[in-house]
């Protein structure tokens, strides 16, 4: 070879050397790359390697045993899954897609929308709530936090982890729910299949609950059905339009954002030609998100023929976006671009079953224009709820421009869901939730939004436990006064709504309780709110009786079908306190809360960022607050809770661990008077150590000295040791809530007194103590010398503090006398308490508590305490179901 064949040789091969894609590469500076070891498998200890593991030469066939199975996750399957399992059932949930969510999920996108739609406003906070509770406000409240950006994926991960993170549910995603088998008219096996993992499961159950839109786990069960109108002679309905075979219509919706420069958009061929004269009943008013009206039925069949209405309504979407792009009307949508559009159709209706009831026109609203309404009828086993409007559909959608694609008759009030719409009539251990239920068309047209279907998705689920657990079919339930009682009563425990029905669980020790609080809003001259503490106890969790004079008027339930006023505490500032006491000490084991969440307003995910509430934390909502319980006399600190958002949180006491992991937040507002006697977690004073975070103290804009390391806390006395000549510890750590005012001068580097601003009784000294002073048995000041309270005339060095401010949080510093600091002894503060804190822990040391209190120092925006409900339980109350009395 040449001297040039060589040289190039030479620079070919150190090229291959130091080539990514080279054997030996040695990684670039984020440590990626190649080498022989990239391919060998590493096992770690006990690990073996696998040998002859194929698929199998088609499905594996898998055997589960269950207490239910629940098929379809959307919305009423989530919440029925959910509400299974947390009842203490051992639950199946079997969802087709790879998603959960149903027509909210992030293949569909479209907003979950409930009772609140057309009642919904500020006019009536604290008077009318129309939001649904229970699972689904749960995880709308968890989207609000950890959602932000409208992130349509995220949402259904919010789902996923809701799925996730039950004990007693086992989930499979992309696999459906294809057949049964029956023995007689029961169901006892679901089979389902995962064609992607290709994997078959034969599922034994008690109980069986189709959420799946089009209802395939009933037809397979033989379960009767209706698809399409009734007339108006079958139930005697003035706005029936039947019998016929038509259905409300599929959507594909389109998502759109504004770029900086203009966006051009070539439709496909097949696209449809729209003019202006198609959207004289459609409208063209925003871009981001649309559109509903985007919507096919006739001349199809909206479960057969799904495949084919997705095609017939590409056509369509595009060709709206081809005239919003190019039509020339729409300069607007100059610089506009599309980000994503669906492609699995958003169903409204496929099968009906026909249950142990159907609920027809007649009993929610015979006459749509009569004044005043309707009162609807109370169902006896009433178990959900709906106020959408009867919203019923033009059956040719978008191929009918020429007329409006829809009639809406308001609904001035809120209806019950019956238990037997839950129910089939023909299969007895076969339960419904969602679009699919036991109503009449018309009906359905408000039954069949997503917000109520979750609804009745919790209700089928908590029923289905209920029949697993007392070993009967779901249909024995509504005709057994028990166990009707007993469901109705879970159900409200878990925060759902059920219209009129209050809480009589006998196992509630708050029910024969008193409560109390340190302040209160009054009715007067100007408003006629009640904010009184008794109204924890009321037993309901909400605002909702109005009285209707107009049928165009929305408001909540009628006059008799629940309890007029806040049902709330309410204090007149923050901090504030709450106490319950009982005539006698309980063992207590779990304290329930119910927070004010506004629930007068909507809330709810859609990728529109607007007209779907406040999503972030509601400002009503406690956000930080303390849990005590009286034992022996003294307050013992159970449990200490940060950033809450949530409206019903669950914690079994003394919380595990007990304090969160907080920055100090300050508190507006007075304190009110310390209660006597506190909490007895001490305060000493230590050898002074810049670097122990129990050192560290805060003035807060309260005029309380409150500690560093636990959030909430704040430096207090107990009345019964304000001691003298070394004889008891006075000073103490309490909830912010509680704590005294102090007089420190903190300008001051030499000379101040912690002081406060009125003296108090002392104990073996004839006077008045009112200033801290550091002494030791011996009356020295040593190390780990008690804390008094003497008077301030008495006091020397040992009673004057020198304030020391830190270079890395000026608003912190150490309070030091005589070379000693005020330390704040136990407990360890540094750990998170989450609100998943559920029923099935291990069960907490008993406390025996004459009185609970529970200490608001902060909400997520206004300036007072809302408490909708407190309830206390044994260890034995902790499990769901209470026996009727």
């Amino acid at each position: 070879l040449t001297l040039s064949a060589k040289m190039a040789l030479f620079v070919l091969a150190l090229l291959l050397l130091t080539s990514p894609f080279s054997a030996n590469a040695a990684g670039d500076a984020n440590g990626e790359g190649s080498g022989p070891e990239g391919q060998r498998l590493h096992l770690g200890e006990g690990e073996l390697p696998r040998h002859g593991n194929p698929p199998g030469p088609g499905l594996v066939d898998h055997y589960i045993t269950a207490d239910v199975v629940v098929a379809g996750g959307g919305s009423a399957g989530v919440s029925a899954a959910i509400a299974s399992a947390r009842s203490g059932a051992q639950t199946v949930l079997l969802q087709g897609r790879s998603v959960f969510g149903g027509n909210a999920g992030s293949e569909i996108k479209l907003a979950m929308v409930g009772a609140c739609g057309g009642r919904a406003s500020d006019d009536y906070a604290l008077k009318m709530e129309c939001r649904e509770g229970g699972i689904v406000e749960e995880y709308t409240l968890d989207s609000a936090i950890n959602n932000p950006n409208h992130v349509a994926e995220l949402f259904s991960l919010e789902l996923y982890n809701k799925i996730r993170a039950e004990p007693n549910l086992q989930f499979f995603l992309n696999t459906w729910f294809v057949s049964v088998v029956k023995e007689g008219d029961r169901i006892v096996t679901a089979v389902a299949e995962d064609q992607q993992s290709q994997n078959r499961f034969y599922i034994n159950a008690s109980v069986f609950i189709d959420t799946t839109g089009d209802g395939r786990l009933g037809a397979e069960a033989g379960a009767d059905f209706i698809m399409g109108r009734e007339g108006p002679s079958e139930f005697n309905e003035s706005l029936a339009e039947g019998p016929d075979s038509e259905t409300e219509g599929s959507s594909i919706a389109f998502v759109a954002e504004e770029m900086d420069t203009p966006q051009r958009f070539v439709p496909p061929p097949w696209a449809r030609k729209f003019t202006a004269d198609d959207f004289k009943y459609r409208r063209l008013n925003r871009m981001q998100y649309g559109y509903w009206w985007i919507e096919i039925s006739y001349p199809y069949n909206t479960i057969s023929d799904n495949e084919v209405i997705r095609d017939r309504l590409l056509e369509n979407l595009f060709g709206v976006w081809d005239y919003i792009k190019n039509s020339g009307a729409h300069p607007e949508a100059a610089n506009w671009g599309l980000q994503w559009f669906g492609q699995v159709p958003c169903k409204r209706e496929g099968r009906r079953f026909r249950g142990m009831y159907v609920s027809s026109q007649n009993d929610i609203m015979k006459d749509p224009h009569a004044s005043p309404p309707q009162v609807p009828d109370l169902y006896f086993d009433r178990v959900a709820y709906s106020g959408w409007n009867f919203d019923l559909h033009n059956p040719k959608g978008i191929y009918d421009t020429a007329h409006p694609p829809y009639v809406s008759y308001r609904m001035p009030y809120m209806f019950s869901t019956p238990l037997r719409s839950l129910i089939s009539k023909d299969v007895p251990n076969l339960l419904f939730a969602g679009r699919l239920a036991s109503f009449s068309h018309v009906v359905y047209g408000s039954q069949r939004v997503m917000k109520t279907g979750s609804t009745m998705g919790q209700a089928a689920g908590t029923a289905a436990a209920l029949a697993a657990r007392a070993k009967v079919d779901p249909n024995v339930i509504p005709n057994n006064a028990s166990l009707l009682w007993s469901l109705q009563q879970q159900l409200i425990r878990d925060d759902a709504f059920v219209i009129g029905i209050l809480n009589e669980d006998p196992r509630d020790y708050a029910r024969a309780a008193t409560a109390t609080a340190s302040s209160e809003l009054k009715p007067n001259s100007t408003s006629s709110l009640d904010g009184a503490a008794s109204n924890v106890l009321s037993g309901q969790t909400r605002a909702v009786v109005t009285h209707l004079t107009s049928a165009d008027s929305a408001g909540g339930v009628g006059v008799g079908q629940g309890l007029n006023g806040t049902n709330r505490w309410i204090s007149q500032g923050l901090p504030a306190s709450l106490t319950v006491t009982m005539a006698q000490a309980v063992p207590l084991a779990q304290v329930q809360l119910v927070f004010d969440t506004g629930m007068h307003r909507k809330l709810t995910f859609a990728v529109r960022l607007s007209n779907f509430g406040t999503w972030s934390a509601q400002p009503e909502t406690v956000r930080d607050y303390t849990i005590e319980g009286l034992v022996d006399g003294h307050w013992q600190l159970l449990c200490n809770v940060t950033n809450n958002f949530q409206r019903r949180r669950v914690h079994n006491v003394p919380c595990n661990p007990l304090h969160p992991n907080s920055s100090w937040p300050p508190m507006p507002g007075p304190s009110p008077s310390p209660p006597s006697p506190t909490s007895t977690t001490l305060v000493r004073a230590s050898v002074c150590d810049p670097t122990s975070p129990t050192q560290r103290w805060a003035l807060n804009r309260n005029g309380q000295i409150q500690a560093v390391s636990g959030s909430q806390m704040c430096l207090g006395y107990d009345n019964m040791s304000a001691a003298h000549l070394g004889h008891g510890q006075a000073l103490n750590v309490v909830p912010c809530a509680v704590a005294p005012l102090w007089q420190l001068n903190s300008s001051r580097a030499q000379g101040t007194t912690i002081r406060l601003p009125k003296a108090v009784p002392c104990i073996d000294y004839s006077g008045d103590c009112q200033c801290a002073k550091a002494v030791a048995p011996d009356h020295t000041a040593t190390a780990n010398a008690a804390l008094e309270l003497w008077s301030c005339s008495d006091v020397t060095g040992d009673g004057t503090w020198s304030y020391l401010r830190f270079d890395d949080a000026e608003d912190q510093g150490m309070l030091s006398a005589l070379g000693l600091c005020l330390d704040q002894q136990q407990p360890d503060l540094n750990h998170q308490y989450s609100h998943s804190d559920r029923l099935r822990r291990a069960a907490s040391p008993t406390v025996m508590a004459t009185d609970v209190r529970i200490n608001v120092t902060a909400t997520n925006g206004v300036e007072n305490a809302h408490i909708m409900e407190v309830r206390l339980y044994d260890e034995d109350g902790k499990l769901p179901f209470p026996s009727k009395p």
